[in-house]
């Protein structure tokens, strides 16, 4: 009864958990990235967005790994609030430059795609108004989202599988592969913002339910929209990799699906941003919510609705400032946020599940040398 009464109390279950990954891992992994590892890595992006998947599902095993073990490690009062403050402090910049990104991404979407006249300062203020609505309301109500979303994402994603291979497309132009290309090499670091969301779920520590096979079927969950990247970047690898001056930033994997399969299904892609949009706003939630206990486990207090103000009128800031502009946006993103980004995303999960590991190892060893001591004794 006891079990069951603690899993009650828990934010998101571990269902929702699962569906969170997969929400989550095709926000601009997926319609946003591919389209830039074709620009920078041509013929080779393709595996860009493999490396990008790999990458993706080792840091997300590592982060639940670490949720899952870190109940049973106790650490000093003191240590405990430095360790805290340190991630407090890295968790709030990180998380402000992802919600920079998304929100920007998202403007340049809806500016050059769909509103050409649009009053930023009024939509970046309801966007920004909204995800901080959705930031300050807690877990549980972003998991039962992803869950009710969850249908519609995978079948956008079959959609766009779909309609990438319709076109006559020539898939020998992808070889030979990584020749004398550095720049796909380079690639998963240098759009490292644009990947590795799955850290985020450390905000959820102690509000999630974790089973037995929980940590097997989010990583998988992660694999199956990796492999759905990589293999929509196969016909785009294909077609532009010899003339990639023709893909800028702000393309996507869907209007350039349309032009590799000659627009065989119409305007569908107008379904597929519908429902990107959604997924988008609910990852901008994620990482808002994120940003949020970040501020609380830096201060020491809990206050959701102010510390989300706060992140909102942050962005805002950096959005009509530093990043007013996709020049300025892509410029921070590539070269200023890309390397802090890549080794928080994926370095530190590996060393923090590493370390973890360690501790509960010995941990356990202690246990059993106290009871072999104690029947011994006996």
């Amino acid at each position: 009864m006891e079990n069951k009464v603690e899993i009650s109390k828990k934010a998101i279950s571990s269902k929702q958990l699962v569906a969170l990954v997969f929400v989550i891992g095709l926000g601009m992994n997926v319609l946003n990235l591919p389209a830039l590892s074709v620009m920078e890595g041509g013929r080779d992006g393709w595996l860009v967005m493999l490396a990008v998947a790999v990458f993706d599902c080792v840091a997300l095993y590592c982060t639940l790994y670490v949720m899952e073990k870190l109940e049973s490690v106790k650490f000093g009062k003191a240590l405990s609030k430095t360790f805290s403050v340190i991630i407090g402090v890295a968790g709030f910049l990180w998380t402000l430059s992802k919600l920079s990104l998304i929100m920007g991404e998202l403007r340049l979407f809806y500016g050059g795609t769909v509103f050409e006249n649009i009053d930023w300062f009024l939509f970046l203020v309801v966007l920004g108004l909204l995800i901080a609505v959705m930031g300050a309301g807690g877990g549980r109500g972003l998991g039962r989202i992803c869950e009710l979303v969850l249908p519609l994402a995978i079948g956008s994603v079959a959609i766009l599988l779909v309609t990438s291979f319709v076109g006559d497309i020539d898939f020998t132009n992808i070889f030979p592969s990584l020749y004398k290309n550095i720049d796909a090499v380079k690639s998963p670091v240098k759009f490292a913002l644009w990947a590795g969301n799955y850290p985020v779920l450390l905000c959820f520590f102690k509000d999630v339910e974790l089973k037995k096979h929980t940590k097997l079927f989010a990583t998988g969950a992660s694999a199956i929209s990796g492999i759905a990247a990589t293999v929509m970047s196969l016909p785009m690898s294909a077609t532009y990799g010899a003339i990639t001056h023709l893909i800028s930033y702000g393309s996507n994997v869907s209007d350039m699906n349309q032009y590799v399969g000659s627009y065989n299904f119409g305007r569908i892609d107008l379904i597929i941003f519908t429902v990107w949009s959604v997924v988008l706003l609910i990852e901008a939630g994620v990482f808002q919510y994120a940003c949020v206990r970040s501020i609380s486990a830096t201060v020491g207090k809990s206050v959701p609705w102010l510390y989300s103000g706060i992140a909102f009128l942050s962005v805002y800031i950096l959005l009509n400032t530093g990043m007013s502009c996709k020049f300025k946006l892509f410029e921070f993103a590539t070269h200023y946020a890309s390397v802090p980004a890549f080794i928080l995303q994926l370095a530190v999960p590996i060393a923090a599940a590493i370390v973890v590991g360690i501790i509960v190892k010995f941990k356990n060893r202690s246990i059993c040398a106290e009871a072999e001591n104690e029947a011994r004794s006996e």
